[in-house]
């Protein structure tokens, strides 16, 4: 008898886990974003094939909680704005929330750093006026000048570049090189972001059956054990 019972218990478990994971996960809401240019992209979905059609994007001020601007997703789930000036200025991470109805909400913060490097112009080089090489005499008037007694002047060095125009030139190849890496590191956090949107594995779900089907066999243990002292 009570075999049966566990064996009906054991269907139950399972189909409860199913049922259980699939609502869990139908009803998760994530949010991916990455800097590209001037350019914030943003992505929202349920899962891999269920997009957030039309749900609610505010971006404010991850340190203190100042709107930037709102806007909704498209009909893929994407969401596009430009960094603003007042966060640029204000150096503030974005905090970018989606609501999704129904009290479904999550948010991902992109960094200063992740588009501090995507400026919408180069560094204003500094007005210092350039240097204009001085060119050594012809090689001509040397044994002409050696033949008058006179002596060959020497040939002027070469002016060496200011350290503002160095320290220019750096900040423009720090900013084109993080740039380019944060361009490639985006397609790696979206394939951890989808990673984590296929749900529970085999080995979660037949863990979460077995903690089930051991909890319905001490049950029934019980219950034979209290029907045999009656």
């Amino acid at each position: 008898m009570w075999r049966n019972f566990v064996h009906a218990c054991c269907v139950a478990a399972g189909l409860l886990c199913l049922t259980v994971a699939h609502g869990a996960y139908a009803h998760r809401v994530n949010v991916f974003a990455y800097v590209e240019g001037d350019t914030v992209h943003v992505e929202c979905s349920y899962s891999r094939s269920d997009r957030v059609r039309f749900g609610e994007i505010d971006v404010t001020n991850a340190a203190n909680g100042q709107s930037y601007l709102t806007g909704k997703t498209d009909e893929q789930g994407n969401f596009s704005f430009v960094v603003p000036e007042a966060a640029r200025n204000a150096k503030a991470d974005l905090r970018i929330l989606l609501k999704a109805g129904e009290g479904h909400q999550n948010d991902w913060t992109v960094k200063y750093d992740e588009y501090a490097a995507a400026a919408t112009s180069p560094p204003a080089q500094p007005e210092a006026a350039a240097a204009v090489p001085v060119a050594a005499p012809p090689l001509s008037q040397a044994p002409a000048a050696a033949s008058a007694g006179k002596a060959t002047p020497a040939a002027s060095p070469p002016t060496a570049v200011a350290p503002a125009d160095t320290a220019a030139m750096r900040a423009m190849l720090e900013m084109t090189v993080e740039a380019a890496v944060e361009k490639k590191i985006a397609p790696i956090r979206k394939m951890l972001l989808d990673e984590k949107e296929r749900g529970p594995g085999l080995a979660e779900i037949v863990g979460g059956i077995g903690w089930l089907v051991g909890i319905a066999g001490l049950i029934a243990y019980v219950k034979s054990r209290h029907g045999k002292n009656a």
